[in-house]
């Protein structure tokens, strides 16, 4: 077999490795990771004081109603399957067209995490 052959193989074998993981491991991956890092009692206290006035207690988006659209739901599974980096984008820059303003001149990027971590562990 030609040396060119043999590579050709070996690289078709190699990107056969290389598959895609699932979303759902992925998000567990990104988790721990959070974990592991970032306080969920603090991310529960920093959304107690600046998200549950409009999201709610636990998050179901019906706190204040007054705004249109009204908040999201952030246990429902649209909300969650979002990644992490795409949440803390909302958490940072806010969400245009909607009362979700940015937290980027008042939450340290730790402080962000922290209510990340807090915001996943709503849906549980």
């Amino acid at each position: 077999m030609p040396a060119r052959s043999i590579i050709a193989l070996v690289l078709l074998f190699a990107l056969s490795c290389l598959s895609p993981a699932p979303v759902a491991a992925s998000q567990a991956s990104d988790e721990r990771a959070l974990r592991e890092f970032y306080d969920l009692e603090e991310g529960k206290r920093l959304y107690g004081q600046y998200c549950a006035f409009c999201h709610g207690e636990r998050g179901k988006g019906k706190a204040y109603n007054q705004v249109s659209p009204p908040p999201p739901d952030l246990t429902d599974p649209a909300v969650q399957r979002k990644s992490d980096a795409d949440l803390a984008m909302v958490i940072h820059e806010g969400e245009q067209g909607t009362a979700m303003g940015a937290w980027k001149w008042t939450l340290s990027e730790k402080e962000k995490r922290n209510v990340l971590l807090y915001l996943r562990s709503l849906a549980r």
